[in-house]
């Protein structure tokens, strides 16, 4: 006879009711993860510990209920009858395809819909949505549907805006075209100094949240410990009210910020995590919060499955081997005094390497430089996407010398500069935009031609942002985008960061198919892109 266990659950908590040891041990081994740097630990080192950690209570049976989906899968495996005792989800409130927009529902976006139907047949889950795939539309047609009191939480201010205005927009077009009930509401902010939560939308930064929900520190005065106990009992009964909760770039999670925040998210029985790339933490534990907050993947779309379908640009990559020279010009033009000596060696440690073999290369700003001339003058707008400030000033300088009419943003930028730097892009007021690591996530990118990736480094979820970038789907011409990347020789450790972002590219479908080494060239010819 099948061994039957009851799984009792909430949005935060759940219980696994009356179990004995042995499914205690199997729920207890499935949570449990290595802590990381335990082996530093004097009981580690002692052997009084082995290191590990677990989300599992046995003395209670509770775990987070993020985790009650690969709990029940395992404990199916294991040949016991699961069953979960829950109250239903809340029933969604709005119309099943809310019209948001003018852009309507066509087949090659169907995902989208099928996500929020994902979201609302599931209650909580991951939505891995490649960059490009519309992650803030899916977000904007799950709150029209299931219309209930949302908080969008992001660690960006950025980000916080541009949804902000997103879902203003939404709310406006269903306004104007007969939805009544969301004219005349407001989306409410809490962050960049604003305590203004609205009943049905909030964009909401993690950090003030997080400092908000912090207990008086008693080292203070009482005026002011009583203070702080007023905010945390205001935000308290704020997110209490949330009953749905959006967590974008959600392989942030890992922090405890964010863990603090979900858990007095108490009636918050939908939540949707939206990502392209889940579980990019370095430690074991900070990627398990992410499953503990929100569940596990419910829906995976690819680079390739959007590429193959025209909802991007099918990119062609291009490397190039360069080794080093120094850029004495450019060290010179813009007084950079802490260089000293221009000798890079293979052993040369990563900051100076970096400062020499990327920024300071007269090899490599000069191929940067020949490939944003050639591209401008077929016509194709292209972005150079660099990591430091002075990159991008020696790179503004080279390319107005080269006769590329060119802009340089950068993280001091204000908003309305950066999105007319992308606006002139767009009309054709300028040819080539550089920009710093503001241009990675939460800014409107027009329809790019050329990436050209300035700026090295080696992280996964940068690259992959930094190459969608160039991948928005093109309305004139061919659906086609022209990477450009290096493969540094002259420093182990820059040569260690290029092979890895090469892996990427090569181990991702709707990617691999098209990688070319200089001095082999993109066939723009084949491709349809002919001199402008």
């Amino acid at each position: 006879m099948t061994s039957v266990v009851r799984i009792a659950r909430n949005a935060r908590v759940a219980q696994i009711v009356d179990a004995d040891a042995t499914i205690k041990g199997i729920v207890q081994s499935l949570l449990s993860y290595q802590v990381a740097g335990a082996e530093f630990s004097d009981s580690a080192k002692s052997g009084a510990w082995d290191g590990t950690s677990t989300f599992f209570e046995w003395a209670t049976g509770k775990f987070p209920a993020g985790f009650t989906k690969p709990v029940t899968t395992e404990l199916s495996k294991k040949g016991y009858n699961v069953q979960l005792i829950q109250k239903p989800l809340p029933e969604p409130l709005g119309p099943v395809m809310p019209a948001i927009d003018p852009f309507g529902y066509t087949p090659e976006y169907d995902y989208q819909l099928k996500c929020v139907n994902a979201l609302i047949r599931e209650g909580q889950g991951i939505f891995q949505v490649a960059t490009g795939g519309g992650k803030s539309r899916i977000c904007n047609i799950a709150v029209s549907r299931i219309r209930r009191p949302t908080l969008f939480l992001t660690t960006r201010g950025v980000l916080m805006y541009q949804m902000k205005r997103a879902f203003e927009a939404a709310m406006k077009y269903q306004a104007d075209n007969g939805d009544h009930y969301w004219k005349g509401r407001q989306v409410g902010v809490i962050g960049d100094g604003e305590w203004n939560p609205r009943k049905s939308v909030t964009v909401g930064m993690v950090q003030t949240l997080a400092m908000r929900l912090k207990e008086p520190d008693r080292s203070k005065p009482r005026a002011e410990q009583a203070k702080q106990a007023r905010i945390r009992e205001q935000t308290l009964k704020y997110l209490a009210l949330v009953e749905f909760v959006v967590l974008e770039e959600a392989h942030e999670v890992g922090g405890d910020s964010y863990y603090r925040i979900l858990d007095v998210c108490k009636n918050a029985r939908y939540r949707m995590a939206l990502t392209a790339t889940p579980f990019m933490r370095d430690d074991q534990e900070s990627n398990m919060r992410l499953l503990a907050c929100t569940g596990p993947v419910l829906i995976k779309v690819s680079e390739k499955m959007l590429i193959d379908r025209g909802v991007l640009a099918r990119p062609y990559f291009r490397y190039h081997h360069v080794g080093y020279s120094p850029d004495r010009a450019g060290i010179d033009d813009l007084k950079e005094l802490t260089i000293g000596s221009t000798r890079l060696g293979r052993g040369t440690g990563w900051q100076r390497a970096y400062k020499l073999g990327v920024i300071y290369n007269e090899q490599r700003n000069r191929v940067i430089v020949d490939e944003a001339v050639r591209a401008a003058s077929m016509g194709l707008p292209v972005m150079i996407l660099v990591l430091q400030k002075n990159h991008g000033r020696l790179l503004e300088k080279r390319l107005q010398k080269a006769g590329v009419r060119s802009s340089f943003v950068f993280g001091e930028s204000k908003r309305d500069t950066r999105q007319q730097a992308l606006n002139n892009l767009r009309d054709g007021k300028i040819q080539a935009l550089i920009g710093s690591t503001i241009m990675d996530v939460g800014v409107d990118v027009p329809a790019v031609g050329c990436v050209i990736l300035a700026g090295g480094g080696k992280a996964e979820v940068a690259l992959r942002q930094r190459i969608g970038r160039g991948l928005r789907a093109k309305k004139n011409g061919p659906n086609v985008a022209f990477v450009v990347d290096f493969i540094d020789t002259a420093n182990n450790h820059l040569r260690k960061h290029s092979i890895e972002r090469l892996a990427i590219v090569q181990n991702t479908p709707g990617f691999s198919e098209n990688i070319i080494y200089s001095p082999a060239d993109f066939e723009f010819y084949k491709l349809g892109v002919a001199a402008a």
